[in-house]
C-alpha cells in the first residue's frame, strides 16, 4: 500500500472519469464557438419541415383558369419547391462544413490529451479524420443538390418569363445564325432581340442552335411537318423529360470549344507515315529496356548513358518531324472530358426512353451505340488531358507519350468520326424537338395547321401575331387561294397593316417548321415565305431605298419562278418614287407574281393602287384598317375589314407631336 500511494498509482483518478470530466465539456464547447461563429444569416429562416418531392407538388388551380394560367401555376409552383430545396440544400451544406471545421479543431485537444496526458489511446486520434471524410462527402452531396436546384428554379424562371411575356431581350437571339440572303428571316424577325428564335430556343448545344435556326429558315416537306408535329405532341407535357435534359445541359461547354470540335471532325485527314507508330514503339520500349538494364546494372553506367543519349536524340527528331501534325490532331479537341460525359448522359437519357411516334423511333434508331462512341472519345481526351499534369509528363515524356498518343487520336477520327459528327447532329435534333414541345406546352390554345395538297392556299381562322402577348394580341380572320390571289392592304398608321404581314408570315414559318400556329385553324399549302418590310439601304454599298427594294422584287420572282408556291408580304410597295411611276410599277409587280402562281399581301397608303385590286384577272380584293372616333388621341381596334380605308390620320399625328399645320 506504501509503494502504491509513494507511486502516486492509488491518487491518480480514474482515466475514464478523467476523460469524461476533461475532454467532453471542452468536445462541446468547440462545436458549440464553431457553430455560433460561423452561423450564416439565413439559418433561422431555413424551413423545419421536410421538403414535397418535385412530382408532388400539386399547382392551386382556379376554377374557371385557362390551360395557359393553369400552366402557369404549375411553374410557380415548381419555382417555390426547388427554391425550398435550393435554401434547405444551402442550409445543409454550411451546418456539414461547420462540423467539417469542428473535427478540424478537435484534433488539437486529442492531440494533447494522448501524447501530453496519456488519457485516450492512439485510435481515437483517426476519429477526426473519419468524421471530416464523412463531412466531405456530405457536403459534395449538398453542393450537387443546390446546384441541380438552381439549374431546375433557372429552367422554370425563364419558362415562366415566357408565359407572362418578359422574355424579350433575355434569351439567346440567335443573330450569328441568320443566312444573309434569305427573303424573310430580317423582316419577320426570325433572329435578334424579341424574335421567334429567341421566344423558343431554350437548347445549350450548338447542334440544338444550328437545327432550330435551320428548321425555322428552311420550310420543310409535307411529310416531315406531320412527323414533326406527332413528336412535338407527344413531348408536349413531358415536363420530367426537360427536367432531366436540363440538368445535363447544364455541364455543356462552351460554342467557341464546340465549334472547334465540329471544325476538327469534319477536316481533312492527317497522314502519318506508317512506319512512325511502330518507330515511336520501337523507341519507348529501347528507352525503357536500356534504363533497365542500366539501373540493374547489366550494362555499365556509361555505356547505359551513351544509349540513351542516342535513343533521346532519335525520339527527339522523330517528335520535331511529327510536330506539325500533331498539332494540327490535338488543336480540334478542346472540349475536356467531363463535357463529352454530359454528351453521354443525355445520349443514354434518350436512349431509355419511352418514345412515341415514327420521328422519336427514328431519332432513337439513330442514337443507338451513341454512349459507346462517345465514351471511347471521352477516354482519348481523358488520358489526352494526362500531358498536362506535371508530373506525368514528365514520367511520359520519355516515352514519347504524347506523340504516340496523338497517332492513336487521329486513326480513331478517321474510323469513328463521322459517327460521332451524326450522333451530335441527331442530339440536336432533338433539343429543337423539345424546344418547339416546351412552347406548346406553354400556349395549349395554339392549334396544328393543316397541310393540304395542290394550292397554293392559305387560310386562316382567328389568326394572331405569335411574338405578341396573348392578351392583347388582335385575332383576324384571313383567306388566300384560287379565288382571291392577293390583298391590298390600305389603312391609317399605326393601326397594324406591318403586324399583319408579320403574323401572316411567323405562322407561316411555324406551319412549315411543324411548331403550333397563333390560330384557331390554319389550312396552307406549301409555301416559301418571300417578304420586303425591313429594308435597309447602304451607304457604303452605295444602294438607295428604292435600289434595295427592287433588287429584294427581283429575288422574289426568281423564286416564284422556279416553281416553289411563294407567298409574298410586301409592306409600302416602292414608296420611294413618285405617285404615276409607283403605280405602273406596282401593278406590273402584282401582275407577275400572279401569273406565277404566288399569293400573298401588299400594303399601301396610297389609296390609287386599291385599283389594281379592283380588275378581276387579278383576282385580289381590298381589306382595311381604321381607326376609331376620339376625342383626344387615337384609338385603334386592329380588327381587318373589308374595301379600303376612307380616312387617315397623319394630320392628327402630326398635331399630336406638336408640329403646327396651317
Amino acid at each position: 500500500m506504501r509503494g502504491a500511494l509513494e507511486s502516486g498509482s492509488l491518487l491518480r483518478p480514474p482515466r475514464e472519469k478523467n476523460f469524461l470530466r476533461f475532454y467532453t465539456p471542452l468536445w462541446q464547447w468547440t462545436v458549440a464557438f464553431v457553430t455560433q461563429t460561423l452561423r450564416p444569416e439565413f439559418t433561422e429562416a431555413t424551413p423545419t419541415q421536410p421538403l414535397p418531392a418535385v412530382s408532388e407538388t400539386v399547382a392551386p388551380v382556379a376554377v374557371h383558369a385557362s390551360e395557359r394560367d393553369q400552366v402557369a401555376f404549375a411553374y410557380r409552383a415548381k419555382i417555390n419547391s426547388f427554391q425550398l430545396q435550393r435554401d434547405l440544400a444551402s442550409f445543409q451544406r454550411g451546418r456539414f462544413y461547420r462540423y467539417l471545421i469542428a473535427s478540424a479543431i478537435s484534433v488539437v485537444p486529442i492531440l494533447y490529451l494522448h501524447f501530453e496526458l496519456n488519457l485516450l489511446p492512439v485510435w481515437t486520434v483517426f476519429l477526426p479524420a473519419a468524421a471530416a471524410v464523412v463531412m466531405v462527402g456530405e457536403a459534395s452531396i449538398r453542393d450537387r443538390r443546390l446546384r441541380d436546384s438552381g439549374c431546375m428554379l433557372d429552367l422554370y424562371q425563364r419558362r415562366l418569363q415566357r408565359l407572362q411575356h418578359e422574355w424579350m431581350g433575355k434569351g439567346d437571339p440567335g443573330l450569328d445564325l441568320q443566312m444573309a440572303d434569305h427573303l424573310s428571316a430580317h423582316d419577320l424577325d426570325l433572329f435578334g432581340e424579341g424574335s421567334l428564335f429567341e421566344l423558343i430556343c431554350d437548347v445549350q448545344t450548338p447542334a440544338g442552335r444550328n437545327t432550330l435556326a435551320q428548321w425555322l429558315q428552311t420550310p420543310a416537306p409535307p411529310d416531315d411537318v406531320i412527323r414533326r408535329q406527332y413528336a412535338i405532341g407527344s413531348l408536349r407535357g413531358r415536363t420530367d423529360l426537360r427536367e432531366k435534359l436540363a440538368l445535363l445541359q447544364g455541364d455543356v461547354a462552351s460554342e467557341y470549344s464546340w465549334n472547334r470540335l465540329h471544325d476538327w471532325l469534319v477536316s481533312s485527314p492527317v497522314r502519318f507515315p506508317r512506319w512512325a507508330p511502330w518507330a515511336g514503339l520501337l523507341l519507348a520500349l529501347s528507352m525503357v529496356s536500356v534504363a533497365v538494364c542500366g539501373w540493374q546494372e547489366l550494362i555499365g553506367p556509361h555505356s547505359a548513358v551513351q544509349v540513351l543519349a542516342v535513343i533521346g536524340t532519335a525520339q527527339a527528331g522523330l517528335a520535331l518531324f511529327l510536330r506539325r501534325r500533331v498539332q494540327l490532331v490535338l488543336g480540334g479537341m478542346q472540349l475536356p472530358a467531363s463535357k463529352f460525359e454530359s454528351i453521354r448522359k443525355m445520349c443514354t437519357l434518350i436512349d431509355h426512353e419511352t418514345l412515341e411516334g415514327p420521328l422519336l423511333s427514328d431519332v432513337q434508331r439513330r442514337l443507338r451505340g451513341s454512349a459507346k462512341v462517345v465514351s471511347q472519345v471521352q477516354w482519348l481526351v481523358r488520358v489526352r488531358e494526362l500531358r498536362d499534369n506535371e508530373i506525368f509528363f514528365w514520367l511520359l515524356f520519355p516515352l514519347l507519350w504524347s506523340t504516340q498518343w496523338t497517332m492513336q487520336i487521329e486513326r480513331w477520327r478517321q474510323l469513328h468520326g463521322r459517327y460521332l459528327l451524326h450522333y451530335l447532329t441527331v442530339l440536336g435534333e432533338f433539343e429543337a424537338l423539345m424546344a418547339i414541345a416546351a412552347h406548346a406546352h406553354e400556349n395549349p390554345d395554339d392549334s396544328y395547321p393543316e397541310l393540304v395538297e395542290g394550292g397554293p392556299m392559305f387560310e386562316a381562322t382567328g389568326m394572331g401575331h405569335p411574338l405578341m402577348d396573348k392578351r392583347a394580341c388582335v385575332q383576324n380572320d384571313l383567306m388566300l387561294g384560287k379565288e382571291t390571289r392577293f390583298l391590298l392592304v390600305t389603312g391609317s398608321n399605326m393601326s397594324g397593316k406591318s403586324t399583319l404581314l408579320r403574323a401572316v408570315g411567323l405562322n407561316a414559318t411555324l406551319a412549315r417548321t411543324g411548331a403550333p400556329v397563333r390560330a384557331a385553324k390554319l389550312r396552307l399549302s406549301p409555301l416559301d415565305v418571300c417578304a420586303s418590310i425591313r429594308i435597309d439601304d447602304s451607304l457604303l454599298n452605295g444602294r438607295s431605298h428604292f435600289y434595295a427594294e427592287v433588287e429584294r422584287m427581283k429575288a422574289i420572282f426568281n423564286r416564284a419562278a422556279s416553281g416553289s408556291p411563294v407567298l409574298f408580304l410586301i409592306d409600302e410597295l416602292f414608296a420611294g418614287t413618285n405617285s404615276a411611276d409607283r403605280r405602273v410599277a406596282a401593278e406590273a409587280v402584282i401582275r407577275l407574281l400572279v401569273e406565277r402562281r404566288a399569293i400573298g399581301l401588299v400594303t399601301s397608303h396610297d389609296l390609287a393602287l386599291t385599283e389594281i385590286a379592283e380588275k378581276p384577272e387579278l383576282m385580289g380584293a381590298n381589306v382595311h384598317f381604321a381607326d376609331l372616333p376620339a376625342a383626344e388621341g387615337l384609338s385603334f381596334d386592329y380588327h381587318l375589314r373589308r374595301g379600303k380605308v376612307e380616312h387617315s390620320n397623319a394630320l392628327k399625328i402630326i398635331r399630336m407631336m406638336g408640329i403646327p399645320l396651317n
